[in-house]
Parts: C-alpha cells; sequence; structure tokens
C-alpha cells in the first residue's frame, strides 16, 4: 500500500471505521493540520452534507487515502 504525504486543505477518505468516533470508512474530511512529531500524522475534519462537524481527530497517513472526485461531490444541502 502507498502511502501518501497530504497537505493542509487536501480532501481525503476514511479507509477504515472509527467506531469510537462515530466515522465510517468512505468518509470525506478535510485535513486542518499537519503534524511531523512525534510521527506523521494529519488533524483531519469531517463534516455532514450541512457542513456541521461530526468528527475531528488525528490520523495516521495509513488510514487516510486521496479522495476521488465523485466522493467530493456532495449533493446541495436543501435551504
Amino acid at each position: 500500500m502507498n502511502i501518501v504525504a497530504f497537505s493542509i486543505f487536501d480532501v481525503v477518505t476514511l479507509i477504515h471505521d472509527i467506531p469510537e468516533d462515530g466515522l465510517r470508512a468512505g468518509m470525506v474530511g478535510a485535513v486542518i493540520d499537519v503534524y511531523a512529531a512525534p510521527a506523521v500524522a494529519y488533524e483531519v475534519e469531517f463534516c455532514d452534507a450541512l457542513g456541521r462537524t461530526i468528527g475531528q481527530l488525528a490520523l495516521l497517513p495509513e488510514q487516510l487515502r486521496p479522495a476521488t472526485a465523485a466522493e467530493i461531490q456532495a449533493p446541495r444541502a436543501q435551504s
């Protein structure tokens, strides 16, 4: 498996469920910070279709992959 380096504002997809945080594999989030020590990790924020935060946590590179264009496309929120 190739491990990808991400930057702030990259859109990523969670690879495995993290049930204790209410996150499921396939959820899309945005990198909001990058950590170099004690190991490379990424603070990722996951939001619902209305932009409300579902979860925000530090994840290791092997827990993420770049999001595809299809995953980034979200239905418009109803007003």
